[in-house]
């Protein structure tokens, strides 16, 4: 005969087991809402087909000089952060240009053309950022026409 503590254990292991394997069967859906917006997200990024219609946006409004202009921050001394900071950047780059859009707009085009630029007045480490800069008069980015 098995002793109550036994069974009970038992009965909680199968209970347990049933209750996980449903998870297995089924995995939650996971879509999120972005209440700023009012865009509906999945894994993947914004699903068009919950996301609501919008106007289009009205063009930055960009001062003049902001875009281009000159490093803003100063040597980053820590070899091991510079390093780290230049693989994080080099995979949010490459990410970013993959997933642009195949026909952009002039927007879309204006507005990666500036996140390059600005990227390269903004980042952390200024002997990389004069350094970017650089390579960015020699080539421009060049958008999808």
């Amino acid at each position: 005969m098995i002793s109550k503590f036994t069974r009970s254990f038992l009965l909680s292991c199968i209970a347990l087991l049933l209750i996980g394997s449903l998870f297995f069967l089924n995995p939650p859906i996971r879509i999120y809402h972005d209440a700023v917006n009012h865009a509906w997200f999945n894994e993947d990024g914004v699903d068009p087909s919950l996301q609501k219609p919008q106007p289009p946006p009205a063009p930055p409004q960009v001062e003049a000089g902001t875009v281009n202009g000159g490093v803003i921050m100063g040597k980053l001394g820590n070899e091991t952060a510079k390093a780290e900071l230049g693989r994080a950047t080099w995979k949010l780059l490459h990410t970013m240009t993959l997933r642009f859009p195949e026909t952009p707009t002039d927007d879309e085009r204006e507005a990666l053309r500036a996140y390059i630029h600005l990227t390269s007045r903004l980042y952390p480490c200024g002997e990389c950022a004069e350094h970017f800069q650089k390579l960015l008069e020699e080539y421009p980015p060049q958008v999808r026409v």
